[in-house]
């Protein structure tokens, strides 16, 4: 039997590290030594180093000369222009259905998973660059979907509009619902990074 290539150390580091990115297990800003991460993940420091790059380029992780890696926070007006930049991106695949049949089905999950496997099937069919950026953008608003959860108890209700439309097959309908989901994060840009700033705070306060 033919064996399955082993996944090369620098994918399998990416992999590890973004995964922990997305579970919250490195605080917002947080510096990210390489060579703790490369002791910790029993690889050299040079795949971690390279799994640090690519996640810079998908602006997951900041860098800067004088500070090395550490993990990427927004601005308020860049988290106000992320939110308007995914919701453009959910209109755009939409402009290019006329109906939505069959059902999307998205399996329940918690809230900020739940949200971006919603937003992502709606992109199902569309091109790969469109994909690939919406894809990008819920990994990058994925903190913020956790303040909003913190902010507002009934957040997972606002998607209950997103799915009936879903469920009807009404484009124009689940545009006007995208909208108006959007528009209100736009506006809250500012609560929802301080709540996100909060979150990440080391649990002594320092």
């Amino acid at each position: 039997m033919a064996r399955t290539p082993e996944t090369p150390t620098s994918e399998r580091a990416y992999q590890e590290i973004k995964a922990r990115l997305m579970a919250g297990r490195f605080r917002l800003r947080q510096r990210l030594d390489a060579t703790a991460i490369a002791t910790d993940l029993a690889v050299s420091t040079t795949p971690v180093r390279e799994a640090l790059l690519r996640l810079t380029a998908e602006r997951l992780v900041g860098f800067r000369p004088s500070h090395g890696f550490s993990v990427a926070m927004w601005s308020e007006s860049g988290l106000r222009d992320l939110y308007r930049w995914r919701g453009e991106l959910a209109e755009l695949a939409l402009n290019s259905v006329s109906s939505l049949s069959p059902p999307l089905n998205v399996v329940a999950r918690d809230y900020p998973d739940r949200t971006a496997a919603l937003l992502t099937a709606l992109q199902s069919g569309t091109h790969g660059e469109l994909v690939a950026s919406a894809r990008n953008a819920d990994d990058r608003l994925h903190m913020a979907r956790v303040a909003e959860r913190e902010l507002w108890a009934d957040v997972e209700e606002e998607l209950t509009p997103l799915d009936e439309a879903i469920d009807k097959g009404d484009v124009s309908r689940l545009k006007i619902a995208l909208r108006l989901y959007h528009d209100k994060r736009v506006a809250a840009a500012k609560a929802i990074r301080d709540c996100a700033a909060l979150l990440g705070l080391p649990s002594n306060g320092a």
